[in-house]
């Protein structure tokens, strides 16, 4: 049996990257292309107009794998177009691992064995085959909605189709791109509450967002739910945010010295802390 230490910090590293991209749902019925006057009202809503340039927060996190869960308590970091950083500590008392997301690299360190990894976006089979790159995994983290071809959301929208049904409406990408998304927001707070989606792959994901409360002036989710499906895979990855903040930080990515050991990210991502290079 592995020690808790090897299940709880690659386990959540795997849910993350398994977790990276999301996707729109099948069957979704009377879609209508969204009209510019449409366009311009959904522009003012809170998450196709995030602003938030740093957040920093408290987490708990829970990832469970093929059935197999792990918690831990860490803090995250994100500053728009630099990077996001989620940090697991042991016990609650020492940092033990950190997974860090760079605008072209993917890099973990797991202090514990004192190994790390770096791979470039495109090394990371769930990411590369969902096209999936920072921008996205930084607009899951700040709760907005965004466009899979990396064009401004604003500036998409009238390529976008739309289902009202009633207390929300969804949006949906192109369907020219291999992988579509779909946003659904409430429409009376106008908070995004739900992304869904499919994989060009055939792998699913839902995102969740709840607990919404006030963050840099708008309304900001506490909770996030992640839940995904491959082909030989279920995983999900809850994150509960607290202490929220969004002051001014200095982005530092994380080095290693000398006593750091180079493993390939599939090593760690099962848990093999001994097949360092």
């Amino acid at each position: 049996m592995r020690t808790a230490s090897k299940i709880i910090f690659p386990t959540l590293m795997a849910a993350v990257l398994l977790l990276a991209g999301c996707t729109a749902p099948k069957g979704i019925v009377k879609e209508k292309q969204v009209e510019s006057a449409t366009a311009a009202a959904l522009s003012a809503l809170p998450s196709l107009n995030r602003n938030v340039e740093c957040l920093s927060a408290n987490v708990r996190m829970t990832a469970t794998v093929d059935g197999e869960s792990a918690t831990a308590k860490g803090k995250l970091r994100l500053k728009r177009g630099e990077g996001a950083q989620i940090s697991a500590t042991a016990m609650g008392l020492m940092e033990a691992a950190c997974f860090e997301f760079l605008p072209h690299a993917v890099r973990f360190i797991y202090k514990i064995d004192k190994i790390y990894a770096d791979a470039p976006y495109s090394g990371v089979p769930f990411l590369q085959q969902t096209g999936t790159g920072y921008d996205i995994l930084e607009a899951l983290l700040l709760n907005a909605v965004f466009s899979p071809d990396g064009r401004p959301v604003r500036e998409a929208l009238t390529g976008m189709a739309s289902v009202d049904s009633g207390e929300y409406i969804t949006l949906i990408t192109s369907r020219q791109h291999p992988n579509v998304y779909s946003f659904t927001i409430e429409k009376r707070t106008g908070n995004l509450v739900r992304c869904e989606g499919d994989y060009a792959n055939g792998g699913t994901l839902v995102c969740r967002y709840s607990d919404f409360a006030s963050f840099d002036g708008v309304a900001f989710p506490s909770l996030v739910e992640l839940q995904f499906n491959g082909e030989d895979t279920e995983a999900s990855l809850l994150l509960r945010m607290s202490g929220l903040k969004s002051s001014e930080f200095k982005f530092s990515p994380r080095r290693v010295n000398d006593a750091y050991s180079r493993a390939s990210l599939e090593a760690i991502l099962n848990g093999v802390g001994n097949s360092a290079e």
